[in-house]
């Protein structure tokens, strides 16, 4: 009777061990997430191991049967993130040069504008009806202008005093002629230097309304006859053009080389050439 219970107990204790088996696998739990892509998987394992004492009585009086249960609990995290960031850019290769010159003049250079007032002086050539009855001299000159800051265009008076000198043939009529010139012209300022390495210089061109004073002076007739057209002082009129270079020496100091054609005519005369070469000087 005895092995009969014994055999029940432990029938019955090893139904008990195997139901508490499957409750424990039916606990566990396997969880899987899955992230976006990376580059990186991880796969971590757990095991978990614990031990039941399950007490089995026996019906002998004084006999306990102790069953002992081991339960392993597997759980498995696995994550896994592919991660690809790819950038692509395709198309024609564009090359761009940005090139900028910056040229600064030093403020005691910067050119002068406005009101002006020059002296000059150089030679003097005759030539067309006065080239029989003079030959070169010298001549002195007075401007007073204004350059408009901004723009090309100004105004400009000029005086112009000439002493050429009388021919040999002609010495005999009187004394060494005397010419003065006046004129009210337009002056062009021509930026030609502006942009380049020598900004100091500069371009212009005179042009307008002359008139003439002269004694003393010969003239050539139409038939190439030399005379005095007249005792004292007599009075032509004409006009002139001609151009410059100037070179600005800074602290509104300008140096100017210019040469202008003067040009006038008397009824049955030949028309009057004259050419003044002259240096100088303009302060603004």
């Amino acid at each position: 009777m005895t092995r009969t219970v014994s055999k029940f107990g432990i029938a019955a204790a090893l139904t008990l061990g195997l139901l508490s088996t499957a409750a424990a696998q039916s606990t566990t739990t396997k969880k899987t997430t899955t992230k976006k892509p990376t580059t990186t998987r991880t796969t971590t394992t757990r095991t978990t191991t614990s031990t039941t004492a399950i007490p089995v009585t026996k019906e002998s009086p004084g006999e306990v049967t102790t069953v002992h249960d081991t339960v392993r609990m597997y759980v498995h995290d696995t994550t896994t993130v592919y991660r690809r960031d790819t950038l692509t850019l395709t198309g024609p290769t564009v090359t761009r040069w940005d090139t900028v010159h910056v040229m600064q003049t030093p403020g005691w250079l910067t050119p002068g504008n406005g009101l002006y007032f020059g002296l000059g002086a150089g030679s003097y050539y005759p030539s067309g009806g006065l080239g029989g009855g003079q030959i070169p001299g010298y001549a002195f000159q007075a401007n007073l202008g204004v350059d408009p800051a901004g723009s090309p265009l100004g105004i400009r008076v000029t005086g112009n005093l000439a002493r050429p000198d009388e021919s040999q043939p002609s010495a005999f009529m009187g004394g060494r002629p005397t010419v003065v010139n006046g004129t009210l012209d337009l002056k062009l300022r021509l930026p030609f230097f502006r942009s380049s390495r020598f900004p100091q210089f500069g371009l212009y061109a005179v042009a307008g309304g002359a008139g003439v004073w002269a004694k003393d002076l010969r003239m050539e007739t139409e038939n190439k006859t030399v005379l005095i057209p007249g005792s004292g002082w007599q009075n032509y009129w004409g006009w002139d053009a001609g151009g410059g270079l100037t070179y600005d020496v800074g602290h509104k100091r300008q140096l100017f080389l210019e040469a202008r054609a003067i040009n006038f005519m008397k009824s049955g005369f030949e028309n009057g050439h004259q050419l003044p070469i002259m240096v100088g000087v303009n302060w603004y």
